[in-house]
């Protein structure tokens, strides 16, 4: 059946013609749409082409070209549904980025007391028993060198040890308590810092 026949019998609302239209040039023209976007939205802009024809059929021209028009207005319906999807995309990333910025707001330690304080006596707990597990020597060359920040000269000497003793209790340390403390290793690192 050709297309002129086919166009008069959709204008009279035969829906088996319109079936049999939509059957000929859908991958035609999804293949057309796809030339300008994704897959998925290609068949919605297809549907949307098919469904606009069926609504305003008694206006169809049965002489003109079917293959033309329907070229046309695909090629309009995707210029205008990626407008749309731009538009929307747009307006979502602003939005989930509003968000994101109040909630990260809201966690931010740096901003929020409560959040700082449960964190820092968390992490503190954490970090104490983490050190309460080092070899007794090991804890102590540790807390001497970091915690109350002497030289490691100075703790050979007060220990009577060599200087290469007290680095190898120290790389000791920070290795086992890297280890103990590997799941919270970013916020520990971070808190370390100011604990230390």
């Amino acid at each position: 059946m050709d297309a002129n026949s086919l166009i008069s019998r959709i204008k009279v609302g035969d829906r088996k013609a319109f079936g049999s239209l939509f059957r000929i040039y859908r991958p035609i023209l999804t293949s057309y749409a796809m030339l300008f976007m994704k897959n998925e939205w290609a068949e919605d802009v297809v549907q949307d082409v098919f469904f606009n024809l069926w609504q305003h059929r008694e206006n169809l021209d049965a002489e003109g070209s079917i293959h033309g028009y329907l070229l046309r207005s695909t090629y309009n319906t995707s210029i205008n549904y990626l407008s749309k999807r731009k538009h929307d995309i747009k307006y979502r990333s602003w939005y989930q980025q509003r968000i994101d910025e109040i909630a990260f707001d809201v966690y931010d330690p740096s901003t929020n007391d409560i959040i700082r304080k449960i964190y820092s006596e968390d992490l503190h707990r954490q970090i104490e028993h983490a050190i309460l597990q080092l070899p007794p020597k090991c804890r102590e060359v540790f807390c001497m060198s970091y915690i109350d920040d002497m030289q490691n000269k100075q703790i050979a000497k007060m220990l009577g040890i060599s200087v290469s003793t007290v680095e190898n209790h120290i790389y000791s340390a920070l290795k086992r308590l890297r280890e103990m403390l590997k799941d919270n290793h970013i916020a520990i690192l971070l808190f370390l810092a100011e604990f230390l």
